[in-house]
């Protein structure tokens, strides 16, 4: 045989071995043929949306669907979310309300749609926190009572307060000064520190009353109502002090850091 007819005979071997398919990088596959109603196809998202803000209480709502290029919906229910917060898939469908950890997310949506095309939509910045989560201001007034040489004394003062509560809405933090005068005993700084725990409306902790020359510990409790107000009262005694006082503040932003 010569080597002109081994070359030809080789060539057509190779050929009737091909299906006739070829695929690149999903392009052209076998779906493209089976499932023409996905070429041109876009992904929907209706939620979350980036920059968002969603209640770690109620979990995140997860809306999308596929269109065709006519703009008509598909019946596709494969849509996979992932967030950059966590390993694996936290929901797989359309729609549902899935609860994720608090923090701040990249949530992607991901469909592998039957004629090989893949869709892709990715939602940044969307934060995940507590329903009283954010940065407070408002006023702690305190009054004092005493008695020095026989001779009741009082004072009180009305400074600022600042705290934040942070995106797992639990822990508070955070505190002021004012300027007390007691008369016979004079003007002198007060400080005071914020510390406690929230459980749902309610908080309680304990805030640190340093007056110069001691610092008193005072139990509290308060609330949050629906308004983003948020309200206080504590009492409490030590040495020749009698101590009452009462927290006002309102949130005035929802974005803390994480």
């Amino acid at each position: 045989m010569s080597r002109t007819m081994s070359l030809l005979l080789l060539a057509a071997a190779f050929m009737v071995g091909c299906d006739g398919d070829a695929s690149l990088n999903g392009i052209g596959g076998p779906g493209a043929e089976e499932f023409p109603e996905f070429d041109g196809a876009q992904l929907v998202v209706s939620s979350p949306v980036s920059a968002d803000i969603y209640l770690r209480e109620n979990g995140v709502p997860f809306e999308a669907h596929v269109v065709g290029a006519d703009g008509a919906t598909l019946e596709f229910e494969d849509i996979v979310w992932t967030t950059d917060q966590e390993d694996g898939e936290i929901f797989v469908g359309t729609s549902g309300d899935e609860f994720v950890a608090w923090g701040i997310h990249a949530f992607t949506a991901t469909a592998e749609l039957p004629n090989g095309d893949r869709l892709v939509y990715v939602a940044g910045g969307v934060r995940v926190q507590g329903e009283h989560t954010g940065v407070y201001s408002g006023n702690l007034n305190i009054t004092l009572d005493a008695e020095f040489q026989g001779t009741p004394v009082s004072g009180s003062c009305n400074g600022g307060l600042d705290f934040v509560v942070d995106m797992s809405g639990t822990l508070m933090e955070g505190g002021g000064g004012c300027v007390v005068d007691l008369l016979v005993l004079g003007q002198f700084d007060v400080q005071y520190e914020l510390d406690a725990s929230v459980f749902g409306d309610d908080a309680e902790g304990s805030i640190g009353v340093d007056v110069g020359f001691f610092q008193l510990p005072l139990d509290w409790q308060g609330e949050f109502d629906s308004s983003d107000r948020f309200g206080a009262a504590f009492s409490g005694g030590a040495l020749i002090f009698d101590m009452t006082g009462e927290i006002d503040a309102n949130r005035v932003s929802p974005y803390v850091n994480p």
